[in-house]
């Protein structure tokens, strides 16, 4: 996963790109324990050229970076950190994804990511 900003997240989908944007909080622990767990999801989505960027919308519990931040994360899904999207040519396919933690079940998204491809 390559952490990116916003303006450069933004512009990832706005280019109709297939990608898969991991949204998390810099003081959550689910997001941290599941920084462990990325490596096997992204290899296996980087596979089929598919990139995965990570961006943090919060530092502080509840305070987003900006409001942008706030609107971003609410046009994909909303709160609960972290929440992995999947974009196919720049179009949210996929966001129902929260608290994906474990090595276990970042496999199965993976593989479900792909089956919508």
């Amino acid at each position: 996963m390559k952490n990116k900003t916003l303006e450069q997240v933004k512009s990832y989908i706005a280019k109709a790109q297939t990608c898969v944007i991991n949204i998390t909080a810099d003081w959550c622990s689910d997001c941290i324990d599941q920084s462990h767990n990325l490596d096997a999801f992204n290899d296996a989505l980087e596979k089929k050229q598919i990139t995965c960027y990570t961006i943090a919308v919060q530092a502080q519990k509840n305070i987003y970076l900006s409001t942008e931040h706030r609107e971003f994360t609410e046009l994909l899904g909303g709160h609960g950190f972290p929440r992995t999207v999947l974009f196919i040519e720049g179009k949210m396919a996929d966001a129902d994804n929260v608290e994906i933690i474990s090595s276990e079940q970042l496999t199965e998204l993976s593989q479900q990511f792909l089956q919508q491809l």
